[in-house]
């Protein structure tokens, strides 16, 4: 029975998935934190609690999931938008002396 209901509201839990990491990448630029470890936990807490009347389908394992994912996500793209304009920044003190 549990496969059933899964599947029957598989577009309800997707779109409370993208409701997750919309409310995870929210949170992530207001605080500007990237350290999975210990803010995983603490924004699945915060996540099921301020979207507890939005998430019917999603577990709370899932919804920690999904947070862990996004904060992946973001720490990922952090370090390449960071090292890329450590880069410029090189490229351009570099240039300016020869």
């Amino acid at each position: 029975m549990n496969f059933i209901r899964r599947w029957r509201h598989g577009a309800e839990r997707h779109q409370e998935q993208l409701l997750v990491k919309l409310w995870t990448i929210n949170s992530l630029d207001a605080d500007e934190h990237t350290q999975t470890a210990q803010l995983t936990p603490k924004l699945a807490l915060a996540a099921r609690h301020e979207l507890k009347s939005s998430l019917k389908y999603l577990s709370a394992s899932e919804v920690e999931s999904t947070i862990e994912q996004t904060v992946s996500e973001k720490a990922y793209q952090h370090d390449v938008v960071s090292n890329l304009r450590r880069q410029l920044s090189h490229n351009r003190n570099g240039n300016g002396h020869k």
